[in-house]
C-alpha cells in the first residue's frame, strides 16, 4: 500500500488559543497561590523548630513568664515578629509535663474579594 502523502485531518496540530491561555491561567494560579501562602507556612516550619528545640527537660520547670520570654526571644531571633505568644501558644501543665499547642490562623487575600484561611494547629508535650 502507497503513501498517498495527503495529510489527515485527524492531524494534531499542538494547542488553540483557548487551549494556551487556559495553560498560561493554571500557571499564574498556582504561582501566585505559592507566593501568598507559601511565607505563611515558612513561618510554621520556622515556629515549629523553634518549639521542638526547646529543652524538654527545663520546660516543666519553667514558669509560663519565662516559657514566653524565651518564646519571645527566640522568635525574634527566627524573625518572627508578627506573633503574639499569648496570642497563639497555650501552655498546659499537667504533673507528668507541660505541653504547648500552637493554634493559629491567617487569612490572606488571593484577588479581588477571594481570601484563603490558612488554619495552623499543632501541640508539643515536655516531660
Amino acid at each position: 500500500m502507497e503513501y498517498s502523502g495527503i495529510s489527515s485531518p485527524s492531524r494534531q496540530r499542538g494547542l488553540t488559543g483557548m487551549g494556551w491561555l487556559a495553560v498560561l491561567v493554571l500557571v499564574v494560579s498556582g504561582i501566585t497561590l505559592t507566593l501568598k501562602i507559601g511565607p505563611h507556612y515558612i513561618d510554621f516550619y520556622t515556629m515549629k523548630s523553634v518549639l521542638e528545640g526547646l529543652p524538654a527537660d527545663q520546660v516543666h520547670k519553667m514558669s509560663r513568664t519565662q516559657i514566653n520570654d524565651t518564646l519571645e526571644k527566640r522568635f525574634k531571633l527566627n524573625n518572627l515578629r508578627d506573633f503574639r505568644i499569648r496570642d497563639i501558644i497555650t501552655v498546659d501543665r499537667g504533673r507528668d509535663g507541660t505541653s504547648l499547642e500552637v493554634n493559629y490562623e491567617r487569612r490572606e487575600n488571593l484577588f479581588f474579594n477571594v481570601d484563603v484561611i490558612i488554619t495552623f494547629k499543632q501541640q508539643y508535650n515536655y516531660t
